[in-house]
C-alpha cells in the first residue's frame, strides 16, 4: 500500500508537471486587442505640460494584417509673463499595419509591424496677451483670441510587439508624421495640434509605449 501510495504522488507531480503541455495546440488565437499608450504620461513632466489619454484597438483580420483604430484627448496650458495660452481636444487614427516575422509558430503571437495612419483633430485654443505679427500692420497685441480648429495628417509607423504573457502585450512604435493643413489657423499657429504635436512643425516623430490585452474569442 505504501509503494502504491508513492506511486500516485509521483504520478500526480508529473501530470502537474506536464499538465500545461495536455492539450496545447498551434491554433491561433483570435480576438480584439485593447491598449492604452504608456508613453502618454510622459509629457505630464514636460515643459508646458501637457496632458492627456490615448487607447487602441486592433484585430488580425487576416494572417499578418491588423486594421487599428486609435483615439485619445490632449490639453496643453502656458503662461508667459502676460501672456496666456491653451489648447485642447479630441483625437483620431485609423489605418492598418502590416507584420514582418515570420509565422512558424500559430500559437505565438510577437509582431514587428510597420503601417500608416490617417489621423485628425477637432480642437479649440484661446490666447490671451499674445502678440499679433503682421509685415503690413505692424506687430500687434490682442487681449483675447479664441478659435475652433480641424487638424489632419498622415503617419508612417514601424514597431514591435511582444507577447509577454497570454494574451499580454508591450510594445513601442515609432511614427514619422506629416501635417496636411499646417495654415489652419493663419493668425495663431497652434501650440499643440492633440495627437499630433506642434503645430509650428509640418513633420515631426512621435512614439508610443503600450499595454495591450487581446480578448480571446476563438481560436482557429
Amino acid at each position: 500500500m505504501k509503494n502504491i501510495s508513492g506511486y500516485i504522488f509521483k504520478a500526480t507531480l508529473l501530470l502537474l508537471a506536464v499538465s500545461p503541455l495536455i492539450g496545447q495546440d498551434t491554433l491561433r488565437t483570435h480576438g480584439p486587442r485593447v491598449g492604452i499608450d504608456l508613453a502618454r504620461f510622459i509629457y505630464f513632466f514636460a515643459e508646458p505640460a501637457e496632458r492627456g489619454a490615448e487607447v487602441s484597438l486592433d484585430f488580425e483580420v487576416a494572417p499578418n494584417i491588423y486594421p487599428v483604430l486609435e483615439a485619445g484627448f490632449s490639453t496643453l496650458s502656458e503662461t508667459v509673463d502676460d501672456a496666456a495660452y491653451s489648447s485642447s481636444g479630441p483625437y483620431g487614427r485609423v489605418g492598418i499595419d502590416y507584420n514582418l516575422l515570420p509565422m512558424r509558430d500559430r500559437s505565438v503571437h510577437h509582431a514587428a509591424t510597420i503601417g500608416a495612419r490617417y489621423a485628425a483633430s477637432w480642437f479649440s485654443q484661446e490666447a490671451d496677451n499674445i502678440v499679433i505679427p503682421s509685415d503690413y500692420w505692424g506687430d500687434y497685441v490682442i487681449d483675447s483670441y479664441q478659435s475652433s480648429l480641424f487638424g489632419h495628417w498622415i503617419e508612417l509607423v514601424a514597431g514591435i510587439r511582444a507577447e509577454v504573457l497570454p494574451n499580454l502585450f508591450f510594445g513601442w512604435s515609432v511614427r514619422y508624421r506629416i501635417l496636411l493643413n499646417p495654415d489652419m489657423d493663419p493668425r495663431v499657429t497652434p501650440l499643440l495640434v492633440p495627437g499630433y504635436g506642434r503645430g509650428t512643425a509640418e513633420r515631426g516623430l512621435g512614439f508610443t509605449y503600450a499595454v495591450a490585452y487581446k480578448i480571446p474569442l476563438l481560436k482557429k
